[in-house]
């Protein structure tokens, strides 16, 4: 009992400092997920036993130029192209039962595109200091902790068939349903308060979202495995690392940017 309620307060701490920031200040939040990444990628890079400051360096400079727009939506096509590349590669060694191994150029560039990359497009939901927007960021997370909550709460109360068990042996198909249930029914509020996109739109974007998130925390889930350990570290009681806290967010962000702005890359 004691656990839950640490897991608890905790959780509510990291939550509200999100919203808190987002809605207070775009600088703030700013610095805030920023903050938080750099520590993801630090254990990350403990869990494949790799230690570069390149990909910090990297991540703080995009930040830096984006808030201060110096950096637009045409231009990060190809750094979306780039962690999208670094998806496919990771989804296919999720799937593969042949045993990869990482070399140090291999090591820095998943830092770089998957950490990093996945990291910077979470600020960049949220818009730049010229084109702040709020709404989004607020549906990207409530997306995400609605999905992984309820794929907890109904695969424990239901869950009978695993999902992955080579991987992650607790979840079920059962939740993973739950968890996009929800997500889908949590639209259809959303909608209600910010008509500026169709329901339709919503309805993909929650789905995509769902899916996604469950893929980010197996991939993670297949990090720790690899390195043989629980948790990615033990900066958030209750809940391990901020790699441990921020998996789904980290893989979901850069498609879900894609999403928001994908009839300025087609057309």
């Amino acid at each position: 009992m004691k656990e839950f309620y640490i897991r608890g307060i905790s959780g509510l701490f990291y939550v509200g400092l999100i919203l808190g920031s987002v809605y207070y200040d775009g600088l703030i939040f700013t610095l805030v997920i920023l903050t938080f990444s750099v520590l993801a990628m630090v254990e990350f890079q403990r869990l494949v036993n790799h230690k570069s400051y390149m990909p910090i360096a990297l991540l703080i400079l995009l930040v830096y130029n984006f808030y201060q727009s110096k950096i637009n939506t045409p231009e990060l096509f190809y750094p979306l192209l780039s962690v999208l590349i670094a998806h496919v590669f990771l989804i296919y060694w999720l799937y593969s039962n042949k045993a990869i191994e990482l070399g140090y150029l291999s090591r820095t560039l998943l830092t770089v595109f998957y950490l990093g990359l996945g990291c910077f497009f979470i600020i960049a939901l949220v818009g730049n200091a010229d084109q702040y927007q709020p709404k989004n960021i607020l549906l990207f997370f409530m997306l995400i902790w609605i999905n992984n909550t309820f794929a907890y709460l109904v695969g424990k109360k239901l869950g009978k068939n695993p999902l992955f068990s080579r991987v992650s042996p607790k979840k079920t198909w059962e939740g993973f349903v739950g968890g996009l249930v929800f997500n889908i029914i949590s639209v259809f509020i959303f909608q209600y308060f910010y008509t500026n996109q169709s329901i339709i739109h919503y309805l993909v974007t929650a789905f995509v979202t769902g899916v996604l998130a469950t893929l980010g925390d197996l991939i993670q889930s297949q990090f720790k495995r690899h390195a043989k350990v629980k948790d990615s570290g033990s900066l958030i009681p209750g809940h391990g690392g901020f790699f441990d806290r921020m998996d789904s967010a980290i893989f979901v962000a850069p498609w879900f940017y894609l999403l928001l702005n994908f009839k300025e890359y087609v057309s």
